[in-house]
């Protein structure tokens, strides 16, 4: 039996669709995958790349630019709270599974650190969450949408619609947040 890699800010990658079964080699190890990490590499494209390589920071390096910059699986580069530790982001793009999107994935953070991504979620899977109904809005407040457009833009979201919502938990107090997204 394949023994996955535990990742402490996207616990279930194959729940979430960022990783499915595969006993196709690994560009990086050239071992069976297992599971296949189908999620967004910034950097070189491999065709096969498994779960232990991302987590053990293997795949940041191999897959890295000529610059010698690593490659990434998150853009951590935007919204990112001054208190959270270079040491997180670092973990989150280089050793972290990442996640489709519709425009461009982002991470959320709360307790200075990064928050645990749980996956796509629309209406029936927030309304009864209302910390993360409040992140919503308040996402929604910063792009100048009025208090009743953004309650009528949450109630139309759809988990594999083209208005979706992203839900995490945050590490320390269990607060969920989310962002949405529309194609």
């Amino acid at each position: 039996m394949f023994d996955a890699p535990r990742f402490r800010y996207h616990p279930d990658p194959v729940g979430t669709g960022s990783a499915v079964r595969s006993d196709e080699a690994c560009d990086v190890c050239n071992r069976p995958a297992g599971l296949k990490y189908t999620g967004p590499v910034y950097g070189r494209q491999p065709e096969v790349l498994c779960l232990r390589c991302i987590a053990d920071g293997t795949a940041a390096v191999s897959l890295g630019l000529p610059d010698g910059s690593q490659a990434e699986f998150t853009d951590v580069g935007w919204g990112v709270p001054d208190d959270v530790p270079k040491a997180v982001l670092e973990e989150i793009s280089q050793r972290t599974p990442g996640f489709i999107s519709w425009q461009q994935e982002h991470w959320l953070y709360h307790c200075a650190d990064a928050a645990a991504f749980l996956g796509r979620v629309g209406w029936d899977d927030v309304r009864r969450l209302p910390d993360a109904l409040a992140s919503l809005r308040a996402e929604l407040a910063q792009l100048g949408v009025d208090a009743s457009a953004a309650d009528e833009q949450v109630a139309a979201m759809h988990r594999d619609g083209d208005l979706t919502g992203y839900l995490f938990r945050c590490l320390h107090c269990g607060t969920h947040l989310a962002y949405s997204d529309a194609s």
